[in-house]
C-alpha cells in the first residue's frame, strides 16, 4: 500500500471540504480523481503530497514513500538549461554515477581490494534497477513528447513562455522515479498530440499515480480505478474510465430509486404523525416518530450544478472596425512572428490556433499592449471595452470574499443572482464567504475567468478559458460565448469547442499568421518555416502557396495526412540518428579491452540488444513514412 486515508476530514473555516474520506492507493494502481469544480480534488492531492494537514481522521503513508508532483517553483528567474532542470529528477542516479566514477578512478590507480570491487558492483546493480542506463533516453523522449525540439534542451528555463515552462515542470514530475505520482489537470498546457502522448506515457507507467483531469484523451486506457469526489465524500470504482461511467450511471439509478422510495415513506409517516399525534392514536404516532429518528437516511442522487445560464452583456457597441494590424513583427526568442495584415470587424468571433510556443499568447499580449512590437502597427477601433483572460494572470482583490467580489462585478446586491454565478464556477454554498486569497491556483483561474466574463466588455480575448473547467462548466461557457453579441478572439486546443463558437480563423505557424473566413484548422499545415533573427534584422518571409495537384484517378494524401506523414518521417529520422550514435558508442565500449574492469557487461549487453530493436523499429517507421510520401508525390506528379 502506497497511501491510505481513513475517515479524513478537512475544513476551511465553516466549510467542510472532506467528510470522512476513506481511500487506499496500492502499488501500481492508476487512479483518475474526478468531480465537479470546487469539490476538493486539489485539496485531496495536497493532503496526499504532504503539502497540507488534515483536520481529522488518519493519513497513512508507506515508509520512505516518495511522491512526485508538478513543482510549484517559478522558472521565470531560473537561468539553468531545461536539460539541467529536468536532470534534477535523477539526483539519486547522478549521485550514484559520481560515486561509481570515483571508484573507477581508484581502481585505475591500483585499488583492487575486494571492498572496492564489491562497492562498484553494488552501485552498478542499483543503477541497473533504477534507470541508471536509460535516464538520458527517457529525458529525451519526454522532452520530445511534450512538444519541444531537442535543441531547446540547452535553452535557459527563463527563455521559455509561461505555457512552455509549465510543460517543462510537468516533464520534471513525469521523469521523477517516485513511488506515487500526483498530477492536477496536467493537460491544461498541452495540445491534442501532447495530451495523446501523456495518455500513452501514463498507460505504460509502472508507478502508482493519481491524475485529476476531465480529458478523455488522457484518461482513455490509462487508468484502472476512478475516485469520484462530491459534497466532501469519495466514491471509488474499479475499472477504466468508460467502466466508471457505466457503474456511476447504475449507482445513480439505484440511489434514485431508493431515495424516492424512502422520501415517500417519510412523507407518509410525517403525515400520520401530524394527524394523530394529539388524537386517539397518540402512541402509534410517537412510535413512528421514534422510527423516523432512528431511520438511516438514503442520500440524494449525486448531482452537480447544472442549468445555469451565464449572460454576457455590455453597454455600447464598438465601431465597425475593432482591430486593424499592419506589418506587425514580434520577437519570440530566436524567432520572429510576422503579421502582415489582420482585420477584426464588430461581432466577429475568431479562433486563434497554433502549436504550443508558436506565438498565440505573444500575439494576444501584443494586441492588448503588454508586449511591444519590433515593428508595425496595431489600431483599436472606437467604443472598445476590452477584457483579456490570460490564465497566468491573477488580477483579483485578494483582501475580499468571493461573494463581495462577484457582487461588485455584477453590480447588484441580489444574493440569489450572486450565488448562482458562484455555484456555476464551483464556489457554491458556504464557499461564498471564503477569502479570495485562500484559493488554489486553479480556483483563482476560474474566478479570474468569471471576472473577465462579467466585465461588461464588448471585446473578449480569451486564452485557453476551459483549462480549469469541468464538463458542465465548459458546456455553460460554450453556450454563453455562442450567445455573446460582441467580438471575440478565442485560443483553445478543443476543436469541438471552437467549431461551435467561431466564424473566423487566425492560424499561427511557421512565423506568420494565415486567416480564413470560417473555422479551418488545416491552415496550420500551410504555413512556411519560422523566420530566424540574425542580430536585429530578420530575413523576410516568403509565402509558399501549395501547388495545385494534377487530375488523377488515384487519391493522394489529404493535407492532414501529408502533414502527419512528414512529421513521422522527420521524427523517425531524428530517432534513427540518435539511436545509431548511441549504438556506435556502445560498440566502442565493447571493443575497449580495459572496459572489462570498469563496465557492467550484463547491463551493457541488455541495453545493446534493446537498442538494436528500437533502431530497427525506427528505421521501419522512417521507411513507411518515406514510402507514403513518395507515393503521394507520384500521384500528384511532383
Amino acid at each position: 500500500m502506497r497511501a491510505a486515508l481513513v475517515g479524513v476530514t478537512k475544513r476551511y473555516g465553516e466549510r467542510e471540504v472532506l467528510r470522512g474520506v476513506d481511500w487506499q492507493i496500492h502499488a501500481g494502481e492508476r487512479w483518475a480523481l474526478v468531480g465537479p469544480n470546487g469539490s476538493g480534488k486539489t485539496t485531496l492531492l495536497r493532503l496526499l503530497a504532504g503539502r497540507e494537514e488534515h483536520d481529522g481522521g488518519e493519513l497513512r503513508r508507506a515508509r520512505a514513500l516518495r511522491v512526485a508532483t508538478v513543482p510549484q517553483e517559478d522558472l521565470a528567474g531560473l537561468h539553468i538549461s531545461a536539460r539541467a532542470y529536468l536532470l534534477k529528477a535523477f539526483d539519486d542516479v547522478l549521485k550514484k554515477e559520481a560515486a561509481l566514477e570515483r571508484l573507477h578512478k581508484d581502481m585505475a590507480e591500483g585499488d583492487a581490494t575486494q571492498a572496492t570491487l564489491n562497492a562498484a558492483a553494488e552501485i552498478q546493480d542499483w543503477l541497473l534497477h533504477h534507470g541508471g542506463y536509460t535516464y538520458e533516453v527517457d529525458l529525451e523522449r519526454c522532452f520530445l513528447g511534450l512538444g519541444f525540439a531537442m535543441e531547446d534542451c540547452d535553452r535557459p528555463c527563463n527563455s521559455f513562455s509561461g505555457g512552455e515552462q509549465m510543460r517543462i515542470k510537468l516533464g520534471r514530475a513525469l521523469l521523477d522515479p517516485a513511488d506515487l505520482l500526483l498530477l492536477d489537470e496536467p493537460g491544461n498546457h498541452l495540445d491534442d498530440t501532447q495530451r495523446g502522448w501523456l495518455g500513452e506515457f501514463l498507460k505504460d507507467s509502472p508507478r502508482a499515480f493519481v491524475v485529476v483531469t476531465h480529458d478523455p484523451e488522457i484518461l482513455e486506457g490509462a487508468v484502472d480505478h476512478v475516485a469520484f469526489l462530491l459534497d466532501g465524500k469519495l466514491y471509488t470504482f474499479r475499472g477504466d474510465f468508460a467502466s466508471f461511467q457505466v457503474q456511476f450511471a447504475e449507482m445513480q439509478k439505484t440511489r434514485e430509486r431508493a431515495y424516492e422510495q424512502q422520501q415517500a415513506f417519510i412523507a407518509r409517516t410525517e403525515e400520520f404523525i401530524r394527524r394523530y399525534k394529539a388524537g386517539q392514536r397518540t402512541k402509534q404516532a410517537r412510535g413512528r416518530e421514534k422510527v423516523l429518528s432512528r431511520l438511516e437516511r438514503v442520500e440524494a442522487p449525486l448531482r452537480g450544478p447544472d442549468g445555469f445560464k451565464l449572460r454576457l452583456t455590455f453597454e455600447a457597441m464598438t465601431g465597425e472596425d475593432v482591430i486593424t494590424v499592419r506589418d506587425l513583427r514580434l520577437a519570440m526568442g530566436p524567432n520572429e512572428l510576422s503579421v502582415p495584415k489582420l482585420d477584426l470587424k464588430r461581432g466577429q468571433k475568431v479562433a486563434l490556433i497554433g502549436a504550443n510556443g508558436s506565438g498565440k499568447t505573444t500575439l494576444l499580449r501584443a494586441l492588448v499592449g503588454e508586449v511591444s512590437p519590433v515593428a508595425g502597427e496595431i489600431r483599436w477601433g472606437t467604443n472598445v471595452v476590452m477584457a483579456h483572460y490570460d490564465q497566468h494572470q491573477r488580477r483579483l482583490p485578494h483582501g475580499d470574499s468571493l461573494f463581495n467580489t462577484v457582487g461588485n462585478l455584477l453590480k447588484t446586491p441580489n444574493r440569489e443572482q450572486i450565488m448562482g454565478h458562484l455555484g456555476a464556477f464551483g464556489f457554491g454554498g458556504t464557499r461564498a464567504e471564503q477569502g479570495v486569497a485562500s484559493l488554489s491556483g486553479g480556483e483563482k483561474a476560474r474566478l479570474h475567468l468569471l471576472a473577465v466574463l462579467l466585465a461588461h466588455a464588448n471585446v473578449l480575448l480569451l486564452d485557453e478559458p476551459t483549462n480549469h473547467l469541468d464538463v458542465n462548466g465548459v458546456a455553460m461557457l460554450r453556450e454563453s460565448l455562442q450567445a455573446f453579441k460582441g467580438t471575440l478572439i478565442l485560443v483553445s486546443h478543443d476543436e469541438e469547442f471552437l467549431e461551435a463558437i467561431v466564424d473566423r480563423t487566425w492560424a499561427v505557424a511557421g512565423g506568420t499568421v494565415r486567416t480564413a473566413a470560417h473555422y479551418d484548422p488545416d491552415l496550420l499545415n500551410q504555413a512556411p518555416e519560422p523566420v530566424r533573427i540574425e542580430g536585429r534584422k530578420a530575413s523576410p518571409i516568403k509565402k509558399q502557396e501549395p501547388a495545385p495537384a494534377p487530375p488523377t484517378s488515384r487519391k493522394g494524401l489529404s493535407k492532414n495526412e501529408r502533414f502527419r506523414a512528414e512529421k513521422r518521417k522527420v521524427d523517425a529520422d531524428a530517432l534513427v540518428a540518435r539511436l545509431s550514435a548511441e549504438k556506435e558508442k556502445l560498440e566502442k565500449r565493447f571493443s575497449d579491452p580495459d572496459a572489462v574492469f570498469q563496465e557492467d557487461w550484463r547491463a551493457l549487453h541488455e541495453r545493446f540488444e534493446k537498442l538494436k530493436k528500437e533502431l530497427g523499429r525506427a528505421e521501419e517507421e522512417w521507411l513507411e513514412a518515406t514510402a507514403a510520401l513518395e507515393e503521394d508525390d507520384a500521384i500528384r506528379g511532383v
